[in-house]
């Protein structure tokens, strides 16, 4: 980048062990005059050897005088992608390798919630660093085809934010209506998303998360959209006691409930009840699993209202209706209809499991070896 980039990096070498600088250096000199934005480095740590994510503790900032772009690290920034309550998603490209990653940046600085409508409680999780790193600490246990992988997490004690290196899904999120919610995806479309959805689900489970934000826009597909990835764990939780016998175990995720995260069109009935009649499961993801089926299938979310609180009623009290073929193109059918209305059961204790899903008629409909499916789909497996 710069003359004294060498002499930086052999003083970085000097501090560093040896096996951690393998991870990381820094991008390509350029014939750039101009001084480096920040030059900061601690310490790397490691990471579980399950799980390859790299840990850098140094924010090298930097830009490209031939196209102006900015440079984190080995990274040129390329243009912003995505923007939420929580932070910004950059596109980027590995100077190293060439592969095009998603950065995900976080304030470390607290922020607050903003409340709906309705008997929604304040979040006691309100700091955007306890919040990003519970993130990090969960992305660190997953390694599974249907989720969204962590690469690397940069780390810089001195600065204000934090970034996530996550695997580009250049099919985006899945459109799943039109302007006018009209359905845009075919039944089979439909099925194999939801396959897709139920495996990378249920592997979560298996190792003690609940997602609490399951939702269409939460589903990227990859590059050839023919595979569906969970993303965005920002409000999810994790307690070993909900892990399977051979699950990732990390006691250093924040442990913290709070029954109001996530979208309220999703929420389970558990949810939404001031009484708090039954306990927070993984049966919410099951039940926003099976809201993200119906607004797939039919480009529509089966229970709307024009205030948070009038949807917690109607979630809880009204019946699931079907729409009328002629409205979605297509009658459906009686596996679907079973299939939905186990998913959308109220009670949480009755709503059907995820392997009970995995042996549903429907779901296997199209599948030539439907044991097959369901061994490649095993959480155990990963």
């Amino acid at each position: 980048m710069h003359n004294n980039s060498n002499s930086t990096f052999a003083l970085i070498k000097n501090l560093v062990p040896r096996q951690h600088l393998q991870q990381w250096k820094p991008a390509e000199p350029t014939t750039s005059n101009k001084k480096p934005l920040i030059k900061w480095f601690y310490f790397f740590r490691s990471t579980p050897e399950h799980l390859p994510v790299r840990v850098s503790n140094i924010a090298y900032k930097d830009y490209d005088p031939g196209t102006g772009n900015k440079i984190l690290n080995n990274y040129m920034i390329l243009r912003e992608i995505g923007r939420g309550m929580h932070g910004k998603v950059k596109l980027a490209q590995d100077l190293d390798t060439g592969e095009l990653v998603a950065i995900k940046v976080v304030d470390k600085q607290s922020r607050k919630r903003q409340l709906g409508y309705g008997p929604l409680r304040k979040s006691r999780d309100t700091d955007g660093e306890q919040r990003i790193r519970r993130e990090i600490a969960i992305l660190q246990k997953c390694a599974h085809p249907h989720v969204v992988r962590l690469q690397e997490v940069i780390d810089d004690y001195s600065s204000k934010k934090i970034y996530m290196v996550l695997e580009y899904m250049e099919g985006g999120e899945i459109v799943w209506r039109t302007p006018d919610d009209e359905p845009v995806l075919s039944v089979s479309q439909a099925r194999q998303i939801f396959r897709d959805l139920v495996s990378g689900l249920d592997y979560i489970h298996y190792q003690g998360i609940i997602h609490r934000d399951i939702k269409p826009s939460n589903l990227l597909y990859t590059k050839d959209n023919k595979n569906v990835k969970i993303s965005d764990f920002g409000v999810s939780y994790f307690n070993e006691r909900l892990a399977g016998p051979n699950a990732h175990y990390d006691d250093n995720i924040e442990k913290d409930l709070e029954e109001t995260a996530g979208t309220p069109a999703f929420f389970a009935p558990e949810l939404c009840s001031p009484q708090h009649l039954w306990k927070i499961t993984k049966a919410i993801d099951v039940w926003a699993a099976g809201v993200t089926l119906y607004c797939l299938l039919y480009g529509q979310c089966p229970f709307t209202a024009a205030s948070e609180y009038e949807l917690f009623e109607v979630i809880l009290n009204t019946p699931l209706v079907f729409p009328d073929a002629t409205q979605v193109g297509f009658e459906t059918s009686d596996d679907l209809k079973d299939l939905l209305s186990k998913l959308l059961e109220k009670d949480p204790e009755k709503r059907i499991t995820l392997d009970q899903v995995k042996r549903h008629p429907w779901v296997i409909e199209d599948l030539r070896h439907p044991s097959a499916w369901r061994k490649e789909a095993d959480p155990k497996k990963y």
